[in-house]
């Protein structure tokens, strides 16, 4: 569903919200589980809340949208990816059910890392959901000083953490489909570095078999803990026939390696890359990606970082 046809449907929220809006705070547990908070929220709350869902939509629907990449996105862009591809996404709603919702926030409020603003434009019980997510503003006390409120002409201390809830949208999740407006939030929200990890895995396995880098069990360790590494070998899972191209046409990977001047060198054979240390992962993964690349007038040398 477009962006327009969502911002239709919640229009008409804003004469009646009752029954229609949810506010959810949610933070990550141990062994990524997750539990949520749904406060109470009034009538009007629920309409500014719509609102500045509706304003928030309005600024990004011309945007072109393109499927979501691991390795980074494009300037005024929007990503999309399905439900199915996250894998936390089903435990942050399964945390939404009303029989597994905390009974009262937590003592620390602070550990709330996003919120979910749920939607039913109909108010129907069997519904699909419209799901906005965004990060938690979070305000920190002062360190010396006093925070506080006017309320009847006195001024009040206010103790406890405060939470702020901004005009933006991170992403958008409808018909089993996300739609990602901040790449960063992304990874935050959904905490998917473990299934970034996950996925390398494979990648890397695919490398092994291919048998063309010396002391690979070194640059397996070094990789699985390099967060842009994981996020360029989870991307070649898109197109996992990079890895059999590049290693089959091993004599254009030699070429490569001399005309742009990498730090690489080669078995004594000439039939492996030597992995020798982390400075090299980048350039190796970049190499695999078939990231690599000469202007055809120019004939500048450069790199898509997004490959």
């Amino acid at each position: 569903m477009s962006l327009e046809s969502i911002i239709e449907q919640i229009k008409g929220v804003l004469d009646a919200p009752e029954g229609k809006v949810s506010l959810y705070f949610t933070k990550k547990d141990y062994r990524s589980s997750y539990t949520s908070y749904k406060p109470g929220i009034s009538i009007d709350l629920q309409k500014e809340f719509v609102t500045i869902v509706i304003e928030a939509l309005e600024e990004l629907k011309e945007k072109e949208v393109v499927p979501f990449n691991p390795t980074g996105s494009l300037d005024d862009t929007l990503e999309v990816c399905n439900y199915e591809s996250v894998d936390s996404l089903s435990h942050i709603i399964y945390s939404l059910d009303e029989g597994r919702l905390l009974e009262f926030p937590p003592d620390d409020i602070s550990k709330f890392t996003f919120y979910c603003l749920v939607i039913k434009p109909n108010g129907s019980h069997d519904e699909e959901e419209l799901l906005f997510f965004r990060r938690v503003t979070k305000f920190k006390k002062l360190k010396k000083g006093i925070v506080g409120r006017i309320v009847s002409g006195d001024f009040e201390k206010i103790d406890a953490e405060l939470l702020g809830i901004d005009n933006y949208i991170d992403i958008v999740g409808y018909d089993s489909q996300l739609t990602i407006m901040n790449h960063i939030s992304m990874e935050r929200i959904f905490d998917i570095k473990t299934q970034y990890q996950e996925s390398a895995k494979r990648t890397l396995a695919m490398i092994k078999d291919s048998n063309r880098i010396e002391n690979f069990e070194q640059f397996e360790e070094d990789s699985i803990n390099d967060g842009r590494v994981i996020r360029g070998l989870t991307k070649i899972l898109q197109e996992p026939d990079k890895v059999n191209r590049c290693f089959e046409n091993f004599e254009k990977v030699k070429e490569l390696v001399n005309v742009v001047e990498l730090d690489i060198k080669f078995s004594e054979d000439g039939s492996k890359i030597i992995y020798e240390r982390k400075d090299q992962l980048q350039n190796i993964t970049l190499i695999i990606r078939d990231a690599y690349y000469q202007t055809f007038i120019t004939e500048r040398l450069g790199v898509d970082e997004l490959a």
